[in-house]
């Protein structure tokens, strides 16, 4: 960012260079951004100090209001979302931080979804506990990444994403905010292809 603000400092430089100087400085500046929130949030967790405020929320709109978000990002790349969610289904989560967790968990499947396919993302109750399934059916998580999934700056070998790897801390942010709700993250593969990460809060579930 320095080296750009840098060239964009000397003299000669058109409105085009500059304005195009000026952009790649700012998407740097929002990614260091995004970084320091990601490690705050971290941090947070480790000190036991990342809260959730739960409250009665019905599952189907939250999920519906993700796929949303990501709709343009879903075009860019050729692939669907999917929400399988029962209008019935309330839990009580924290709405901000599980549409965090969720946005993590669409970012990563979208960029390991083949073209052409659909990612779902499944709400349900067992009991009292609520699931949230994300899944996609790309190459799904190598094996040996699988134990490491949820540690921070881990990331599965880029070669098989679309595009190149982010941090390495959006599944552990994903693990830290299902941990202050009382829950766990678990990852794995599903038979029939494909990567999926499950979020299971136990007693969440309100009754009808």
């Amino acid at each position: 960012m320095q080296g750009e603000l840098e060239l964009a400092s000397r003299p000669g430089r058109d409105r085009e260079e500059l304005s195009a100087a000026l952009g790649r400085a700012s998407e740097e500046a929002a990614r260091l951004t995004r970084l320091a929130n990601d490690l705050l949030l971290l941090a947070r967790s480790d000190e036991e100090q990342l809260e959730a405020h739960a409250e009665p929320m019905a599952l189907r709109p939250l999920l519906l209001e993700s796929a949303r978000a990501f709709a343009g990002k879903a075009e860019e790349v050729g692939v669907t979302f999917r929400v399988e969610a029962s209008d019935e289904l309330v839990a009580l989560v924290d709405s901000d931080r599980m549409r965090q967790a969720l946005d993590n968990l669409l970012h990563n499947a979208s960029r390991f979804a083949p073209v052409g396919s659909e990612i779902v993302m499944a709400a349900s109750a067992r009991g009292h506990d609520l699931v949230i399934e994300v899944s996609d059916s790309g190459p799904g998580f190598p094996p040996d990444f699988l134990p490491h999934a949820f540690e921070r700056f881990s990331r599965p070998d880029s070669g098989r994403a679309r595009a190149g790897g982010g941090t390495g801390l959006g599944l552990s942010i994903v693990q830290a905010i299902v941990t202050a709700h009382g829950g766990k993250a678990l990852a794995g593969n599903r038979a029939e292809g494909g990567a999926t990460v499950t979020l299971e809060l136990p007693g969440a579930v309100v009754a009808p």
